[in-house]
């Protein structure tokens, strides 16, 4: 079976949020009245670390409007980041959700690096500061994120880093995405002539069903 465009952006979303989900942990259940469902969650599976990430995003939520941030864009640098790990720590030393390096991290009013809060706070403040010392040109904020601020001057845009030039396409595919997902049309089977509809279930599992 092949999926129409909206549903394969959520699906690659939700490998992409989360690379331990397997193609095979996608199960699905038929009954006599033939309604279809699609999740993330195996039968009598429980989730692991996804009542974490619906925090985290509660967070981001929560701040990124009060920094004039979308909050698609700050869960994709989170997601590529880190994988939505508070405890992350990069071979450079940055820490944390948003992988801060103590400089930035002491800059920003961070104290805890490992307090999912305080560095996503600090994060967002980040990301404001290269928005608007950069005038709003993403990719030039996402290579500064990823190379530092100066680095991106020096070069007068984004440097000739393989590193950051693949972080760059990452998260702004992840940001795309994401924002593709939040959109309000139908998700349909290219075959068929039922229609699917996304669910986010309160323990964060994504439920792809045509029942009412």
């Amino acid at each position: 079976m092949y999926f129409r465009s909206n549903m394969f952006v959520t699906l690659v979303l939700v490998l992409l949020a989360n690379p331990s989900l397997r193609a095979d942990s996608m199960g699905s259940s038929v009954d006599k009245t033939d309604p279809k469902i699609l999740t993330n969650m195996g039968r009598g599976q429980k989730s692991t670390g996804v009542d974490s990430r619906t925090r985290y995003i509660s967070l981001i939520n929560e701040w990124a409007p009060q920094y004039n941030l979308d909050a698609n864009l700050v869960e994709a640098v989170v997601a590529v980041e880190s994988n939505y790990d508070r405890f992350a720590v990069s071979n450079k030393g940055a820490q944390g959700l948003m992988q801060l390096i103590p400089a930035t991290a002491k800059r920003f009013g961070v104290r805890d690096a490992f307090d999912a809060a305080d560095n996503i706070r600090g994060g967002i403040r980040y990301l404001n500061f290269l928005m608007s010392y950069f005038q709003g040109n993403l990719e030039h904020v996402l290579a500064a994120y990823n190379a530092g601020e100066r680095t991106v001057v020096r070069y007068h845009g984004v440097p000739p880093y393989p590193e950051t030039q693949k972080y760059i396409r990452k998260v702004t595919s992840l940001y795309h995405a994401l924002n593709s997902a939040a959109a309000p049309a139908p998700v349909k089977w290219q075959r068929g002539k039922f229609r699917l509809k996304r669910i986010i279930l309160p323990n964060g599992s994504i439920l792809f069903t045509n029942t009412k």
